[in-house]
């Protein structure tokens, strides 16, 4: 099967990910074979595969809360046999969501509701999700701008788990789930052997991968890479992503893989070297880098999450939380450290004039630090809170993660507020 003209552009670079969003924002289908199609909302839900077999639908994935009614509607204007089997790829919520309204559809028609099967984690990542609602609601509240966002949980939990693989024969299909741990620890990507198939979920996902969130709980690099070249090995000819458009080609899907698996061996060896090495965190972060010619592939664009935010992740990872600043280990309270940095310069209107001069002169990073020690200081003065606005928006504008941003406006309009009430 031949690429269209978008992804073609896509592919080479010409064209950016929006556009593609937009093509499909009505809802779109890609024909991976006779028998097997991937349905698209947009780039920010997870793909949702749908295979024919003997015995009923297979899908893979099931969408988020607000696209699993157009989602499964498209499949239904392909296929209208009862849901037999879902298997979620993980736990998060643009993956799993959608099986309330496909059990909606499977008790208003008096038919069983399908099996569910997961890898064993898919559960514990559930029930932490409840333990830990209120955060969860709060941080992605932030991330997206959703002021009073609530968290969605209770969806239905997996029938079957597994714990490395499983081989599955439904209505005559062959279907082999494989268990790797990269942006999540209860990860699956499901291969079709008889017709080279391969859906990723998000190990490829069009970006650079999402293994550095600042605001989630521990990710793989490592093992990401791992089963990046696992993959790689199967040779597929068709690589469904989690997120993005489906990839066809025995060489093209090589290419994706072998280049995403390289991209994060290099981070996770530069990051080990200087930890066995003794070297602080501030050093590695100083220190390890991807090259660019894997940041400049169209599929591994640092757009969501940044390099630097895998290189704590990986440096947590393997070193614990001390990051080697022996001020770290028991530190003042900010109040306090920033109340006496004010002393020293002479009040806290100073830091947060310095921070705007260095803000103007391009040195953001440096300028933040000065801003929130200066807003620590002072927190109702309502001037300094207005600077501080400006510095972390001029910090935004320079950001080029999605992530990197998103977090860094949440203070912006934090010091907005301040400084109109």
């Amino acid at each position: 099967m031949r690429h269209d003209p978008l992804f073609e552009r896509l592919w080479d670079g010409r064209a950016q990910m929006e556009e593609w969003t937009a093509a499909v924002a009505h809802g779109a289908i890609t024909h991976v074979s006779d028998n097997i199609i991937t349905v698209h909302t947009t780039y920010f839900c997870g793909s949702v595969t749908a295979i024919r077999t003997a015995e009923g639908l297979v899908l893979i994935d099931t969408a988020k809360p607000d696209t699993a009614r157009q989602t499964l509607e498209i499949v239904r204007s392909w296929d209208d046999s009862p849901i037999h089997t879902v298997i979620f790829t993980h736990g998060h919520i643009d993956h799993t969501s959608g099986i309330t309204v496909i059990d909606e559809e499977a008790d208003a028609r008096g038919l069983p509701r399908p099996r569910i099967i997961a890898h064993r984690n898919v559960k514990r990542r559930m029930d932490r999700y409840e333990a830990s609602h209120g955060f969860n609601s709060i941080v992605q509240g932030q991330q997206f701008n959703k002021p009073g966002y609530v968290y969605p949980i209770g969806q239905r939990q997996p029938d079957e788990v597994y714990d490395s693989t499983l081989s599955l024969l439904i209505g005559g299909e062959r279907i082999e789930l494989l268990h790797g741990r990269g942006e999540t620890d209860d990860a699956t990507f499901v291969w079709l052997p008889d017709q080279r198939v391969l859906a990723s979920g998000d190990f490829v996902i069009w970006v650079f991968p999402n293994a550095g969130n600042p605001r989630k709980v521990q990710r793989y690099a490592a093992e990401w890479a791992t089963a990046l070249r696992q993959m790689e090995q199967l040779a597929p000819a068709t690589l469904i992503p989690g997120h993005g458009p489906v990839v066809f080609g025995e060489e093209r899907a090589a290419q994706m893989l072998r280049d995403g698996a390289e991209a994060l061996e290099h981070l996770v060896r530069q990051t080990l070297a200087l930890i066995n090495r003794g070297a602080t965190l501030d050093e590695v972060l100083r220190s390890a880098r991807v090259p660019e010619e894997y940041l400049t592939k169209p599929y591994l664009v640092a757009k969501y999450d940044d390099p630097e935010f895998l290189v704590r992740a990986i440096y947590h990872f393997y070193a614990g939380w001390f990051d080697g600043n022996p001020a770290h280990l028991k530190p003042a309270p900010t109040f306090e450290l920033a109340s006496e940095l004010a002393k020293l310069a002479g009040g806290a209107a100073r830091l947060a004039e310095r921070a705007a001069t260095l803000s103007a002169a391009g040195q953001s990073r440096l300028a933040v630090q000065l801003v929130e020690f200066a807003s620590a200081a002072a927190p109702d003065d309502r001037s300094i809170q207005a600077t501080r606005a400006v510095v972390l928006r001029k910090c935004i504008d320079g950001e080029n993660s999605l992530m990197g941003k998103a977090f860094l406006a949440v203070f912006e309009r934090e010091a907005e507020q301040r400084s109109k009430s």
